[in-house]
């Protein structure tokens, strides 16, 4: 290993600021409508999953997940996104414990976490 004494500081979504919060709702907003298809809200019931059901639930949760940070929020959350300062997602990839950060095609272990 070659340390360059570089280092990169990569943030949770509550230590960033409101402005780079912002930047990390919207961008992941458009990433989840982006995603967002009828067939996610397949429930099993014949009833409830016919093509006009679907669309009227597609649309119902695309509306939600559009004029609400709530949904977002907790998806950023839930998922322990690490971001750079201003609000940017970080490409880190969790393995048994170890958090990896890709930057420029090279993969490094930037944190050991607490055995779960």
């Amino acid at each position: 290993m070659i340390d360059t004494g570089i280092t990169i500081k990569l943030y949770s979504f509550s230590e960033l600021s409101e402005e780079a919060k912002r930047k990390a709702i919207e961008a992941h907003r458009e990433f989840e409508l982006s995603i967002m298809e009828p067939n996610d809200f397949i429930t099993g019931i014949a009833e409830y999953d016919t093509p006009e059901e679907l669309q009227k639930t597609y649309e119902e949760q695309y509306n939600y997940y559009l004029m609400n940070d709530e949904p977002i929020i907790e998806n950023i959350e839930a998922n322990d996104y690490l971001f750079f300062e201003n609000g940017e997602i970080a490409h880190i990839i969790r393995y048994f414990g170890e958090t990896h950060f890709i930057f420029k095609d090279t993969e490094y272990i930037i944190k050991t976490e607490k055995n779960m």
